[in-house]
Parts: structure tokens; C-alpha cells; sequence
């Protein structure tokens, strides 16, 4: 019999908007690696093992925020730790019309934005105006203002990020956009920099500037990511992955992910099986 490796997927069915503290959710298995269906703000309380988000470690912290994107996959092994926590809906956030604060789950960047202390008064009661909201009335235009306030007060604190604070530049957006729909077809620079309308190596020098790696390493970024979600949980085999992430056959592929990974796609996948 055939044992399906497919990933497990977390849904929000039948609701726009979740809010609640991490001990009362029931979306399924933390534990292990799963595939999201919504959009997160996971705000722990409390201080944990190490979660994992597309594959690498990140530490849990007291008053560490994550913003997972729909589709990343995440894990958190050991103890659950406290939390308060925001899902929200594919159809709910494409209702943020703030370009902004839609930026601040850009899926390539899951470094956590560290809360203050004098901030944390001021976030947990926005937090609970959208837990008290969402329990009662779950009114969509309270949710949209409570939300849009509470994300705000997080874009202000994720200042100090590099790549957050590299896409207040319209030419980051416009590229990081660009190479999400085309990481898998188009690989060179000179591609994304006729679309902005630069040179390559103006675009190569801003990234960099920004960033501290060169557009190359962005598109290799975006390939490894989908690549370690596929190799990890699906049924494909690696000419399958390998064709259907650009590359002209498996032995491309094969030292392509280990050249940048250190490990051959056959390990990656029996590890994380």
C-alpha cells in the first residue's frame, strides 16, 4: 500500500477572522509540520523550544511576533507555548487595502518582530478588541479597523527589519512581486530589471544595498523554499520537482539544492519524513 507523504493542511473553515489564545485553538496537529490555509500573527507570552517555519529554526520568545504567510509551512515540537494569535482569510486579508501592512507577511522574510515592553499594554488591548469582537458581534468593519490598527502598530515595530524596511522602496515590492511569479521560469536578473526598467546592475546594487544579497540569491531563495515544501511531504518524485521548479532534469536540481542546502534532495527528504 502506497503511504502518502502530502503535508498536513491547517484550514479556517467557515470564519474570516480567528482570534484566540494558542491553547484554545483546534486546527489541527502543531506539533509537526503543517501547511497554512490563512494568514498568522503568532505573538507568544512565554518562552518555548524551537519552532520551525519553511524548514529552519526560529526561537520562541517572550514577546516575539511571527507573520506566517498562507502556504509557508510551520512546525512547533514540544510544549505549546503561550500565545495570542490572529488568523485571517485569504478573502479577509485581500480586503486590506493597505499595500503596507499586506507587505508585513511577505513570505521570504520570517524574522520576528520583538515587541517592547512599554508596547505590549498597547498591543494586547488591540488584541482583545478583536478576541471580544470576534467572540460577539464579529462585526466585518470593527474587525477590518481593529485589525488594520493592530497591524499598523506592528508595521511601526518592524522598522528594524532589513527586508521589511527594504520594501518601503517601490522597486523592492515590484521585484520581490515579480520574482514570485516567475522564480520558477525566469532565473537571470536581466529578466526582472527590463521589468522595473534598469539595468541589471542597478537593480544587483540597490538589492544588495537593501537586502545584503544579490537578486540571484533571491531567486535561489524563492526555488529552495518551494523546493524543500515539495521534497518534504508530497508524493512527486525529484524529476517531477525538478522539471516543474525550471530546471532541465533531476541532476540540474540535485546540485543545485545541495550546492546551496549541503545535502543531496534524497537526505533532505528521509530527514524530514
Amino acid at each position: 500500500m502506497k503511504i502518502s507523504r502530502e503535508i498536513p493542511l491547517h484550514r479556517l473553515d467557515h470564519k474570516d477572522v480567528y482570534a484566540s489564545y494558542a491553547e484554545e485553538i483546534d486546527l489541527g496537529d502543531f506539533s509537526t509540520s503543517h501547511r497554512i490555509d490563512f494568514f498568522a500573527v503568532i505573538w507568544y507570552c512565554s518562552d518555548r523550544d524551537t519552532q520551525y517555519i519553511d524548514f529552519e529554526p526560529y526561537p520562541v520568545k517572550t514577546n516575539l511576533v511571527y507573520l506566517l504567510a498562507r502556504n509557508q509551512v510551520h512546525a512547533l515540537p514540544g510544549v505549546p507555548p503561550k500565545a495570542k494569535v490572529l488568523l485571517l482569510s485569504k478573502e479577509f486579508f485581500d480586503r486590506i487595502e493597505e499595500e503596507d501592512l499586506r507587505f508585513l507577511f511577505f513570505p521570504f522574510n520570517n524574522e520576528a518582530i520583538v515587541i517592547p515592553d512599554e508596547q505590549t499594554e498597547t498591543l494586547s488591548r488591540l488584541f482583545d478588541l478583536i478576541l471580544h469582537e470576534n467572540k460577539n458581534d464579529n462585526e466585518s468593519r470593527l474587525l477590518h479597523f481593529y485589525t488594520n490598527a493592530y497591524l499598523l502598530q506592528l508595521q511601526r515595530l518592524s522598522q528594524n527589519s532589513t527586508t521589511r524596511s527594504a520594501l518601503i522602496d517601490p522597486r523592492m515590492r515590484k521585484l520581490f512581486q515579480l520574482i514570485s511569479i516567475h522564480y520558477k521560469s525566469q532565473k537571470l536578473v536581466g529578466f526582472y530589471a527590463d521589468k522595473i526598467g534598469l539595468s541589471a546592475k542597478r537593480v544587483n546594487q540597490i538589492v544588495t544595498e537593501k537586502t545584503g544579497i544579490t537578486v540571484s540569491q533571491l531567486i535561489y531563495n524563492y526555488i529552495l523554499i518551494e523546493a524543500k515544501r515539495e521534497i518534504s511531504h508530497h508524493d512527486k518524485s525529484f524529476k517531477e520537482i525538478a522539471i516543474d521548479l525550471g530546471f532541465k532534469g533531476q541532476s540540474y536540481f540535485s546540485r543545485f539544492f545541495k550546492r546551496h542546502t549541503g545535502t543531496t534532495p534524497e537526505s533532505f527528504r528521509q530527514r524530514h519524513l
